[in-house]
């Protein structure tokens, strides 16, 4: 059987993307998310300085819209930085750096929830310069504003826009996005497979990927298309067993 294989302006920090090495708003799958989603272009849309909170658990999509959307900004020719609490503090911009920045700009911190103490007095500072010079500000966290262990006046200002709650993708969004990134690596994985792979392997969106990948790598070492038995190979080969959900 064949497997069906086929053959920026400004200082910028886009890590490698959890569930894609090629983030894109088009790739996003929203589910239950259509609102944020919505909410996020018209963000940068408008260039106006607007600001955008995103708040959800783990795997919800947080991470894949912040980078998505600086990669966006930046195909169009515009500056656009991410930014992280991993992020060294040399990454961070200064104050000023906004006034250098020109339109269409956009600030995305992720995961503000982990924040230093310094961080925060950066994040404040921040999103005061980024309305001061008409720059987008996009943030994401594990919690509403006004649950997030940060100072008051940090969650203040990051309740001033528009804060939404981001959802974890339901079983048929996640074998969509699996079918979506199998079929950017060149293999079709079909509908018995992937309900497999949800059935029997550690449902967060990261292992899930990890998971594909790893088949895709497998089936062209082994010349075999994808199937359920070639995944029970590769486990075993590999020394472990599926992970049966409760």
């Amino acid at each position: 059987m064949s497997s069906g294989r086929g053959s920026t302006a400004g200082q910028q920090m886009l890590l490698a993307l959890q569930w894609d090495d090629e983030p894109t708003l088009e790739a996003f799958e929203p589910g239950a998310n259509g609102l944020a989603l919505e909410a996020l272009a018209k963000l940068l849309a408008g260039g106006e300085g607007s600001s955008l909170y995103l708040w959800g658990p783990a795997a919800s999509g947080k991470s894949h819209l912040l980078r998505a959307a600086c990669r966006a900004v930046q195909r169009a020719g515009n500056w656009a930085l991410y930014l992280t609490p991993q992020s060294p503090p040399s990454h961070w911009p200064a104050l000023d750096a906004f006034a250098r920045t020109g339109p269409a700009a956009l600030l995305a911190i992720d995961d503000v929830q982990a924040c230093a103490a310094w961080q925060q007095d950066l994040l404040f500072g921040l999103f005061n310069a980024a309305r001061q010079f008409g720059v987008s500000f996009l943030a994401a966290g594990d919690a509403a504003p006004a649950q997030l262990e940060l100072r008051a006046d940090v969650r203040t200002r990051l309740a001033w826009g528009l804060a939404l709650a981001l959802e974890p993708l339901d079983d048929a969004a996640k074998r969509r996005v699996l079918q979506s990134l199998a079929a950017r690596r060149g293999f079709d994985l079909r509908d018995d497979l992937s309900r497999y792979i949800l059935s029997h392997h550690a449902r967060d969106m990261a292992s899930l990927v990890d998971l594909v990948a790893r088949l895709d790598a497998y089936a062209m070492q082994q010349a075999r298309a994808t199937s359920i038995p070639l995944l029970k190979a590769m486990l075993a080969d590999a020394g472990s067993a599926p992970t049966i959900k409760p």
